[in-house]
């Protein structure tokens, strides 16, 4: 759709797990998870500090991959929804990007949205 650019394959992220997209500089500025045939898109940024959440690239999800975690000061944010549940950000959410899956390819806005839309 006009508006719109290919983040990647489905299947390039794994079931259950997540990735680091759009590489700036060093770091990516999306988190995507997968779930099943559903993908959930952030902004790689903790609304604590305002940096990146993983510790090693593409290590954002908790032990039990239940959910998010910003390895900074271990702030703990569900997947579907953004918020953060645990933490010193606890109450604030990160900052979703919408996408959708069409024919096993994930789409985005053609511009993300950034910290401050």
């Amino acid at each position: 759709m006009p508006g719109e650019r290919l983040l990647c394959e489905l299947d390039t992220i794994p079931d259950g797990g997540a990735r680091g997209l759009l590489r700036e500089g060093l770091d990516d500025r999306l988190c995507v998870v997968r779930q099943g045939g559903e993908v959930f898109v952030w902004l790689n940024d903790c609304p604590h500090e305002h940096r990146p959440m993983e510790y090693r690239q593409d290590r954002f999800l908790s032990a039990d991959g239940g959910h998010l975690v910003c390895y900074a000061h271990s702030a703990h944010f569900d997947i579907r929804t953004g918020y953060c549940f645990a933490g010193p950000c606890a109450g604030k959410s990160l900052t979703k990007v919408p996408a959708r899956i069409e024919h096993g390819k994930v789409w985005i806005p053609r511009e993300p949205p950034s910290l401050f839309d």
